[in-house]
């Protein structure tokens, strides 16, 4: 008999608590905030985190452990939640997290920035058109091919089989 347990899937992806909700467009707010002259929009104003279904299960705890940790640093160090403290304290927060809880703050940069450059207002603003890679493809120049001398002259290095 195994050990193992069922997977159970949900249809509906778990939201964010409101506590995690507001720490999560603060720190959004903090990482990239609107430009001054409102031609690019801060990331908490696309909801890129309205639809967490897109999270992997992995990557959604570190969130909900990191965001909850921030939420409870702020709270400790100047009683208040995190989305209430003014953008230097809340900053001064995010750089010890930055030691404390670096899984956390990798998982939320690599997933915010990555949804916010697929925003198709950001890639208009950015000079690109909002499309897909393929099918049209992007325009790669040639490169050096010489520069794959050294891995030639390797050899072979897999086993045939």
């Amino acid at each position: 008999m195994s050990n193992e347990k069922p997977v159970t899937i949900s249809a509906r992806p778990r939201p964010f608590s409101a506590p995690q909700s507001a720490t999560l467009t603060a720190l959004m707010n903090l990482m990239i905030p609107a430009s001054t002259d409102g031609r690019m929009p801060s990331a908490a104003s696309l909801g890129l985190y309205d639809d967490p279904g897109w999270l992997t299960p992995e990557a959604r705890a570190v969130l909900d452990r990191g965001l909850d940790a921030l939420d409870a640093m702020a709270q400790a160090a100047h009683a208040r939640a995190f989305a209430d403290l003014a953008a230097d304290d809340a900053m001064a927060l995010v750089e010890a997290a930055r030691r404390e809880h670096r899984a956390f703050i990798e998982a939320f940069t690599l997933q915010t920035t990555a949804r916010y450059l697929q925003q198709d207002s950001v890639m208009i603003e950015l000079g690109l058109e909002p499309r897909p890679n393929w099918p049209k493809g992007y325009e790669v120049p040639e490169g050096d091919w010489n520069l794959l001398e050294p891995v030639r002259a390797r050899g072979e290095i897999w086993r045939k089989v």
